[in-house]
Formats: structure tokens, C-alpha cells, sequence
């Protein structure tokens, strides 16, 4: 397995923001490669607690996400891409897995950090489900009216069996942040974009406006203009009850629309369909394989 030396200034930073008492070789990455240590980016070197095995989670995520999350289009719609077919090689998604199975997240020691590591989980978690069925067309298509996917296994979370629909509303909806929403990504084309960087408690706030004014400014996913009439995004409409203590969705949206293309009278006329389908591309043998494995 390839160590990464945390020898360039931002991942340094971290070294000093964790306790006196842990050394270096603590904080030897196992699985991560040297190129995310020279592109470590701000998140990852504003981790201010002392949770060192913590800090090391947070460096894989973002050596994962540095080297199998790409812009792209699909479908019309400009989005972050996921390279499963690369990644399903990759042993540090195990790795990564492997940590949300066995750590005690109730060590976290405010809101802002559970939510952070809440939303990484997830997020990792639906990267997970992607990979072990590759290829698919939809992680949704994995299941059906009766057992819907988010109600199928997702691995274990601190040690219990754990689905996507739980941690969704079980965990992250009770912790009355709204924005979460433009935070989880389940892998599909309307979702809200997968986040270059994994979410840290020290930055959420930012983080998370970052995510929702980003969401509503890509062209057919967050919002569609036709004069004053718009149309967005089912999720205000399926959560609409997580958005009452802000006020309610209107006066969510009032805050978050971009105000440069969307006229001040708006008036909302509906919501968008949704776009299932997984958030990478497909080669032509891996739609063949699609196709004999549904025969």
C-alpha cells in the first residue's frame, strides 16, 4: 500500500492543528497517494480538532475525490462526474468504508463536525453502493416500488447496519439543517453536485451556502426561468416540511436564487422532473453488459 507524506505546507498546517503529542509517522495516510498531498486543499488543512484518526479520514476522502471526480455534461446538464469504473480497483473506498463501520461518531464534539462527517458518509456510502454494481444506469434502479435502494444495505455505520434512507432522515434531518439537501449526493444527474472537498466542521457554514447558491445557478438542475415563471427542483418539494422553521421554501428561495437571472417577481409555477440516472458515463461495453444482465 502507497503512504502519502504529508510534507507540503497545507497538510503541515494540520500537523500542527492536532495534538502536541502526536507524532508524524501518526499521520502517514495508508492507501493515499502523493499527488493528494501536493493538492490537499483548504478543508482538509482547516480540520481543527484532535481527532487524528479523524484528520487521516478526511485526507483519503479527498485523495479519492481529487482522482475520480471530474467535471463534465450529461444529459444536458454541466455536473461533477464520478469515474467508477476506475474506482471499483481502488482499495482505499474499503478503507474508507471500513472507518465509518468501527468509529464512534458521538466523539464529535459539536453540531457543526457531526453534520460535516454525516454528510461524508453518506455521500461515500452512495459512491459505494455505485461501485459494488457497476455498471448500472441508476442507483435507483437497484430497486423497485416494494424495497426502494435506499431502504437496501448501504455497510455499517458505527457499528450498526445501516441504509441511505436512514442515515438521510434518521441522522441528518434531525439535525435541522435544511441545506443538507444540497449537500448529499445520490448519485444521479438532478442531484446536487458531489463536492470537490470533504465537509469539515470548521468550514460547514461556508461549505453549505457554497452547495445551495452553486446548485441554483446550474442551468436545469436547481431552477428553469421562462419570464417570471420558474420551476425547481423537486427536493424543496419532497422536504418541504425541513424548510418551515427558515420561514418556508419561498422564503428559502427568495435567499438563494441567484438574483443576476431570475426576475424579482418570480413566481414559482412547479417543480422539475428528476434525472436518476448515475452521475458518470457509460462505455459501450459497459451498456452491453447492462443490457445481458437485464435479459
Amino acid at each position: 500500500m502507497k503512504l502519502v507524506v504529508a510534507c507540503k505546507a497545507c497538510l503541515l498546517c494540520l500537523i500542527l492543528s492536532l495534538s502536541a503529542s502526536v507524532s508524524f509517522a501518526d499521520l502517514l495516510i495508508e492507501n493515499a497517494t502523493e499527488k493528494a498531498a501536493e493538492q490537499a486543499p483548504s478543508s482538509v488543512d482547516a480540520i481543527q480538532h484532535s481527532d487524528v484518526k479523524l484528520a487521516e479520514f478526511y485526507v483519503l476522502y479527498q485523495s479519492v475525490l481529487s482522482d475520480y471526480l471530474v467535471p463534465g455534461e450529461k444529459n444536458g446538464v454541466e455536473l461533477n462526474l464520478v469515474n467508477y469504473a476506475e474506482l471499483r480497483s481502488d482499495d482505499r473506498l474499503d478503507t474508507l468504508m471500513q472507518f465509518l463501520a468501527e468509529y464512534d461518531y458521538d466523539q464529535l464534539p459539536n453540531k457543526q463536525e457531526r453534520i460535516a462527517y454525516f454528510l461524508n458518509a453518506y455521500n461515500i456510502m452512495a459512491i459505494n453502493m455505485v461501485v459494488e454494481n457497476w455498471p448500472l444506469k441508476s442507483l435507483r434502479g437497484l430497486g423497485n416500488m416494494f424495497r426502494p435502494v435506499w431502504t437496501h444495505s448501504c455497510g455499517t455505520f458505527n457499528n450498526e447496519h445501516m441504509t441511505l434512507r436512514k442515515l438521510e432522515h434518521d441522522i441528518l434531518r434531525k439535525q435541522n439543517e435544511p441545506r443538507i439537501h444540497f449537500a448529499l449526493n445520490c448519485a444521479s444527474v438532478s442531484c446536487p453536485d458531489l463536492r470537490s472537498e470533504p465537509y469539515v466542521g470548521e468550514r460547514l457554514e461556508q461549505q453549505l451556502s457554497e452547495q445551495t447558491f452553486g446548485f441554483f445557478k446550474q442551468s436545469g438542475k436547481g431552477v428553469v426561468v421562462d419570464g417570471n415563471q420558474i420551476k425547481v427542483t423537486p427536493l424543496l418539494d419532497w422536504f418541504e416540511e425541513d424548510f418551515e422553521p427558515i420561514g418556508g421554501v419561498t422564503a428559502f428561495l427568495h435567499t438563494y436564487l441567484p438574483k443576476d437571472s431570475i426576475p424579482g417577481d418570480w413566481q414559482l409555477q412547479g417543480f422539475l422532473p428528476y434525472d436518476w440516472e448515475v452521475n458518470a458515463h457509460l462505455s459501450g461495453s459497459e451498456k452491453r453488459q447492462i443490457r445481458m444482465r437485464d435479459k
